[in-house]
């Protein structure tokens, strides 16, 4: 029963999280680590990295989808944007490894309500 109660919840955190992303645009991440945390009891360090791993394949279902529908983006940006996002990536990882789950929740937490402040900010001030 227990088995069925977390296919039910991950089946539908991920549809949450799907259409939410689908639709606004968002972040994967930022609403299945919450949702992996919460319902399903995983310490930070596992429900960021389980979150990541399943970004990077709404990411690139996403991407598929862009091409497919003619869409072609800036190569130079977008080579700057991967090689960048590795690294820091890898930087982040490796600092996030050191840090305590309680330090770790605070400063995603803290990002994510400064990610929300430069979002309003620039859709209804600038």
């Amino acid at each position: 029963m227990e088995l069925l109660v977390k296919i039910l919840v991950c089946f539908l955190a991920g549809a949450g999280a799907g259409i939410g992303t689908g639709f606004a645009g968002m972040s994967a991440a930022a609403v299945i680590g919450p949702m992996l945390m919460t319902f399903l009891g995983y310490e930070m360090h596992m429900a960021v990295g389980t979150s990541v791993f399943i970004m990077a394949f709404t990411a690139l279902t996403g991407g598929i989808s862009h091409f497919a529908i003619g869409g072609m983006p800036d190569v130079t940006c977008l080579i700057l944007c991967v090689v960048f996002t590795l690294l820091w990536a890898k930087i982040a990882a490796a600092i996030a490894n050191r840090a305590s789950a309680v330090t770790l929740n605070r400063v995603v937490g803290i990002v994510m309500i400064l990610t929300s402040i430069v979002i309003l900010l620039v859709n209804y001030v600038f």
